[in-house]
């Protein structure tokens, strides 16, 4: 070889040794979907950003609706890895019909009336007895047939004799969030549903809430399933055990869910 050649060899050989090896790809992160009961929104959306911080690697995708509607979309088998429900029972149905091996129980919730306080129904004080105002021409509820807060509304008002007498100034919306809706853009003067929604400001200031007897309907106990047919199961399992750890669980209380009663061997 001649010199120049040589030279020339041994420049590129230097020149090549010099490059930093290109860095991997980053890697894509893991994603949950999960399906949310609307009384849980306030509560998970704050959940869902303290597990993203503590998991960066792990991002949360939430739909946020009613429980039994749910339900149906996952017997159709739609890809969601985590379901939270508003109750027990779908989650139970899913673990019988071999949907999902196990349920946990994760939070207590309840049920309030709710009205602006602009409307000068003096909610806080009459209760109940608000719905037989004259100015309330509007009740929301949530649909009682896929959504457990509609039903405990619907038992309540049953309870109290109001059923009846209220029936056709009902406005039944598809979960209890759009409930609350109802009643925050005016569509309805007052409202049964989640204290969970009344617990973020706008909600929380402006609002006039009663609490409703936990004893007038049957308890609103939810609990949620993982469904290791769609996504990561081991993610999921991550999640859930964020939810019913020391964070979740002061999220959740914070947002008016009480914790679930202890677990009967």
């Amino acid at each position: 070889m001649t010199r120049p050649a040589a030279l020339w060899l041994l420049a590129l050989l230097v020149l090549s040794g010099c490059k930093k090896a290109a860095p991997p790809p980053p890697e894509t992160p893991t994603k949950i979907t999960v399906a949310v009961a609307a009384s849980m929104r306030h509560a998970f959306e704050e959940i869902a950003a303290a597990f993203e911080s503590a998991h960066p690697g792990i991002d949360v995708e939430a739909t946020y609706g009613a429980s039994g509607g749910f339900y149906a979309q996952i017997v159709q088998q739609a890809p969601f890895s985590l379901f939270l429900s508003a109750d027990t029972e779908y989650p139970r149905q899913l673990v019988a019909g071999g949907r999902a091996v196990a349920d946990f129980p994760y939070a207590v919730g309840r049920l309030v009336l709710w009205a602006p306080k602009s409307a000068g129904l003096d909610v806080g004080t009459r209760g109940l007895e608000a719905l037989r105002d004259p100015r309330v021409q509007k009740v929301a509820i949530a649909n009682p047939t896929t959504a457990p807060y509609g039903r405990a509304a619907i038992a309540t008002l049953q309870k109290h004799g109001l059923e009846a007498e209220i029936r056709a100034r009902l406005a039944h919306a598809e979960n209890v969030g759009q409930a609350a809706q109802f009643v925050q853009s005016g569509a309805a003067q007052i409202g049964l549903f989640a204290l969970s929604l009344t617990t973020v400001p706008e909600m929380k200031d402006d609002g006039d809430a009663w609490l409703v007897p936990d004893t007038d309907h049957e308890p609103l106990e939810q609990s949620g399933v993982i469904l290791p047919g769609a996504g990561d199961p081991a993610a999921a399992e991550k999640l859930r055990d964020f939810l019913l750890g020391p964070v979740g669980r002061a999220i959740l209380e914070r947002h008016g869910f009480s914790p679930p009663p202890p677990t009967v061997p």
